[in-house]
C-alpha cells in the first residue's frame, strides 16, 4: 500500500505543479486520477465504471476544462470508452494500482459523501499517511496548492473533512506543516 500512497503523492505534486490554481476540483481531482491511471503509452481510460464511481457532478466539463487550460491535449475512444493521452507522462511506470487505491480511498462512505474539494483534500492526507496509527504530516502549502484552495481555505476543509470522520483532529505545526490524526480504520 505504501507503493500506492508513493504514487499518489507523486499525482497529486505533478497535478499541483502543472494546474493553474484557477481549475475547479472536478477537473483536478479528474486529473489526479487520470495521472495515477496513465499506461506507458500516455493513455488514461475513463470508462463509464470509473467516472461513475468518482461522483462528479459534470465529468465532462471537467475533462472541457483540462482540454481548456492546455493539460489535456487530446481525448480519443479506445473501445466504447473515452481516453486521454498524457503525451509528457508516456513510458512513466505509474502503477495502476495506484489507481485503484485512490478510487478506493474515495469511495469510503466517509469520504464518498462529502463534496468534490473536500474529497480532494481527503485524497491528500491519505496519500501521505505512512501507518495505520501514524499521525499524518503535511506541508500545508503543498497540499493547498495541490487541492487549488489557499492554506485557509484548506485548514477550513481539514476541519470539514474531520466532521465527517475522515480526521480525528489536525493541528499546525512549526515551519507551516500540518499535522492530522486519522482515525483507526480510516484512509
Amino acid at each position: 500500500m505504501e507503493e500506492q500512497r508513493l504514487a499518489a503523492r507523486a499525482a497529486l505534486g505533478y497535478t499541483a505543479a502543472s494546474l493553474d490554481p484557477s481549475v475547479s476540483a472536478e477537473a483536478r481531482l479528474l486529473a489526479v486520477v487520470c495521472t495515477l491511471r496513465v499506461r506507458r503509452s500516455g493513455v488514461s481510460s475513463l470508462p463509464r465504471g470509473l467516472v461513475r464511481a468518482l461522483r462528479l457532478a459534470a465529468p465532462w466539463d471537467a475533462v472541457q476544462e483540462l482540454l481548456e487550460v492546455g493539460w489535456l491535449r487530446d481525448v480519443r475512444v479506445l473501445g466504447d470508452s473515452p481516453a486521454v493521452f498524457l503525451p509528457e507522462l508516456v513510458g512513466r511506470p505509474w502503477r495502476l494500482r495506484a489507481g485503484h487505491w485512490a478510487l478506493r480511498t474515495l469511495g469510503d462512505r466517509r469520504v464518498a459523501a462529502l463534496g468534490v474539494p473536500l474529497r480532494l483534500v481527503a485524497l491528500t492526507v491519505a496519500a501521505w499517511r505512512t501507518g495505520p496509527e501514524a499521525a499524518v504530516v503535511l506541508d500545508a502549502e503543498s497540499a493547498a496548492r495541490g487541492c487549488g484552495l489557499s492554506v485557509a481555505a484548506f485548514g477550513e476543509a481539514l476541519d470539514e473533512v474531520g466532521g465527517a470522520g475522515v480526521l480525528s483532529r489536525w493541528l499546525p505545526a512549526p515551519a507551516g506543516l500540518i499535522v492530522a490524526h486519522v482515525p483507526p480504520g480510516a484512509g
